[in-house]
């Protein structure tokens, strides 16, 4: 079966927009996933030096926001939990993105993150 000329430019900007589509979501993916792994090692990074130092739990949750914004990750002070009883320290970070389309810009995927660290103080 032969296609006629209009329908195989039609065939081939079909396929060429549904790749578009296709490298649009990965790269979002793994652009978040970056971005998350990164505000992870900070937060191991920060959490450590607090529970050594004994930093106050709302100078590490503003360190925590701060980078966060940093990272363009869509992170509130609400959604970070930072607790220091007797000689522990306990953090965690939980936040939703979303991944969207192109063009039309709708939230096709939502992807949550949820950290949890607990460290000993050192004397």
């Amino acid at each position: 079966m032969y296609l006629k000329d209009g329908q195989r430019y039609i065939a081939m900007f079909l396929w060429i927009f549904l790749s578009f589509l296709h490298v649009s979501l990965i790269s979002q993916w793994l652009t978040i996933s970056r971005r998350d792994r990164m505000f992870t090692e900070y937060m191991d990074q920060v959490m450590d030096f607090a529970a050594n130092e004994q930093r106050p739990a709302r100078e590490v949750r503003a360190l925590l926001l701060i980078k966060a914004e940093d990272l363009s990750l869509p992170v509130h002070g609400d959604e970070i939990d930072i607790i220091a009883y007797g000689q522990m320290l306990k953090g965690a970070v939980h936040y939703k993105t979303d991944i969207t389309m192109p063009i039309v810009n709708q939230s096709v995927y939502r992807i949550r993150f949820d950290h949890d660290l607990t460290l000993k103080r050192l004397r």
